[in-house]
């Protein structure tokens, strides 16, 4: 009988994401490589929290450190974001989210920043 209701609880609609979600994630990886020398620096882990903006179609990063506000648009072949795994992109930055896991790379003139997050919503 528990393993039905779990079961029933993990294929409900409330265990999908959807727009309006407020994710708070804790990263577990957080570094960046120098373009010119190559020099890879790892920085302080950070907490940060973000909302899927179905106006925005997006991915809206609260205020903090690093993500500061940010807005990374949902990829225009996954505009919903049920299921729990989505890709987000702008010219220089790419996510995806899958199932509670963030990766979360940036590239330009100065070089690239990674970063990997635990998540979840509430």
């Amino acid at each position: 009988m528990k393993k039905l209701l779990i079961t029933l609880m993990l294929i409900s609609p409330f265990s999908f994401a959807d727009w309006g979600d407020v994710y708070y994630c804790q990263m577990t990886t957080f570094s960046q490589t120098t373009m010119l020398k190559g020099k890879r620096t790892d920085y302080q882990l950070e907490k940060f929290q973000f909302k899927l903006d179905k106006t925005k179609g997006a991915m809206v990063f609260g205020g903090g450190l690093f993500f500061d506000k940010s807005v990374l648009p949902l990829s225009s072949s996954q505009q919903w974001p049920s299921g729990e795994a989505w890709y987000a992109k702008d010219a220089y930055s790419v996510a995806y989210f899958d199932e509670g896991k963030l990766v979360y790379v940036t590239a330009g003139i100065s070089g690239s920043t990674s970063i990997s997050a635990d998540c979840d919503k509430f």
